[in-house]
């Protein structure tokens, strides 16, 4: 089995095992790395070193579920700023491809400003439709932000995305 083939086989079930159940959007600041991220739920958080573009990474995940939506974010620490492309690219091919998603008809997004934080460059940000694991239609919004040497990974999946749901998650973004 290729390294790509074992992280979207871990990658969205995993995501999905962490989500811990909340009956409204209630926001609060969740740490990682050295970013400040909102999560509309209390995080639970798992670790694991994956594969991507040919080079193993620690990956620090956390995530939850609220509204029916589940919140994402991971970190991959790279180190080597010459290899981030490629992990972004091995990344973005493993979510898309763990929903089964029509990479062709995926939407290319405008990525939010984050002037406020120092160094954080947007990689891709992108919206598309696929298939849950179990079955069933979802949505996701997804991004790639760069800081250093480490790749964050923001996704939120659900049946239907609204604004309420991915505004405050993908900007509001800020330093510890």
């Amino acid at each position: 089995m290729s390294a790509l083939a074992s992280l979207r086989r871990w990658l969205l079930p995993a995501a999905l095992a962490l989500a811990a159940c909340s009956p409204a959007l209630n926001w609060r600041q969740a740490p990682l790395g050295g970013l400040n991220f909102s999560l509309p739920c209390k995080p639970d958080r798992a670790q694991r070193t994956v594969n991507l573009g040919d080079r193993d990474v620690a990956l620090e995940m956390q995530g939850c579920e609220a509204q029916g939506a589940l919140f994402a974010i991971s970190r991959a620490r790279v180190g080597d700023a010459t290899a981030i492309p490629g992990v972004v690219q091995a990344w973005r091919a493993s979510a898309l491809a763990a929903m089964r998603a029509d990479v062709a008809a995926a939407t290319v997004l405008a990525a939010p400003s984050h002037a406020g934080v120092p160094g954080l460059a947007s990689a891709a940000w992108l919206r598309a439709a696929g298939q849950r694991p179990q079955g069933g239609e979802v949505q996701a919004q997804l991004a790639w932000l760069v800081m250093g040497g480490d790749v964050y990974h923001l996704a939120v999946y659900a049946d239907t995305l609204g604004a309420d749901m991915t505004e405050p998650f993908f900007t509001d973004i800020t330093l510890p």
